[in-house]
């Protein structure tokens, strides 16, 4: 079974105004002539698939059986039209439209007023993990975020990071994988992924891999590391780091991802067919880099790990691949 932990599915409102007004800065600079009002309107369609539809048969099309869902609260900075409760009810409503592809995180800003009771309540109904995504303006060492940490620890449930660069009107530093290690020193068995593993980047992948070390369940997830665009030398270079990271931690804690988006023009046509497709041929690339990458493991890393992470009954979802 492939399972694809990391897919966002957005509606109308659910990313602030800054973002858009930041998009159609951008668009209207790249041509002279071009003015940020004449699209800002426009921009925002691109991303929307408000019953998952679209995502659904491009998992069909890329061979993804299962997905999971990941709303994103943009925090207290930033202003959405819609509240943070209708963003994690889309999320959830979406996974229950598609009980047998999708599963829904929760979403929610550690510094937002009674976020732990907010997010002990989601948690105690379909919502099956936290994404959390520090690039908004928090430190994952914070009290505040601490204080979720207990939530998801006591029902045994996972925590997903956003770790690395973030998006343009963000800050990294919050992100930065260096920053985890106090998060697993209090937390070991605290289920963790380390969503992108600080993008790759030399330092921050080895920082990411130090943190997964010093925990007893904290995760690799590889989404990003490999694009649509990504070369032969860049697959290559994800099987090295797989490499390092199974001698490491373990080939349990290794998992794929894509990072997906769903609306029409957020990612290029074919996105998660070529992202999947390079994942899938993993265990060839190794044999031409000469690291050897076995099918039960490539079957843990693509979907197996998640299986044993994710406490849901897996036997009602229904595998195409």
């Amino acid at each position: 079974m492939i399972i694809d932990p990391h897919v966002h599915v957005l509606d109308k409102g659910h990313w602030p105004k800054e973002w858009w007004d930041w998009v159609a800065r951008d668009w209207a600079n790249r041509v002279p002539g071009r003015k940020p009002e004449d699209i800002v309107e426009k921009a925002e369609e691109n991303l929307l698939d408000p019953d998952g539809g679209r995502l659904i048969s491009q998992m069909d099309s890329a061979g993804v059986d299962v997905s999971v869902i990941l709303p994103i609260d943009w925090g207290v900075d930033y202003h959405a039209a819609r509240t943070l409760d209708e963003i994690n009810q889309h999320a959830e409503a979406v996974a229950r439209l598609h009980s047998d592809r999708l599963i829904a995180f929760a979403g929610i800003d550690p510094r937002r007023e009674g976020a732990s009771d907010k997010l002990e309540r989601w948690l105690s109904g379909s919502f099956k993990g936290l994404k959390l995504y520090p690039s908004t303006g928090f430190y994952p060492a914070s009290a505040e975020a601490f204080a979720l940490y207990e939530v998801c620890a006591a029902r045994d449930m996972p925590v997903l990071f956003h770790t690395g660069d973030p998006l343009p009107v963000m800050d990294k530093e919050y992100a930065r994988p260096k920053h985890f290690a106090a998060v697993t020193k209090a937390f070991p068995r605290l289920k963790i992924f380390l969503a992108h593993c600080g993008y790759g980047q030399t330092d921050e992948w080895n920082d990411a891999l130090e943190v997964a070390a010093q925990s007893e369940r904290a995760c690799l997830e590889l989404s990003v590391l490999l694009w649509d665009d990504s070369t032969e030398e860049k697959e290559v270079e994800l099987v090295r780091k797989i490499d390092q990271a199974r001698n490491r931690v373990g080939i349990e804690r290794i998992l794929f991802g894509t990072d997906h988006v769903s609306g029409k023009k957020i990612r290029p046509p074919g996105f998660l067919d070529k992202v999947v497709s390079m994942f899938r041929r993993l265990p060839d690339t190794a044999r031409k880099a000469g690291v050897s990458i076995t099918a039960a493991e490539h079957d843990k890393i693509m979907g197996g790990n998640v299986q044993q992470l994710i406490n849901v009954d897996w036997s009602r979802f229904r595998q195409t691949s």
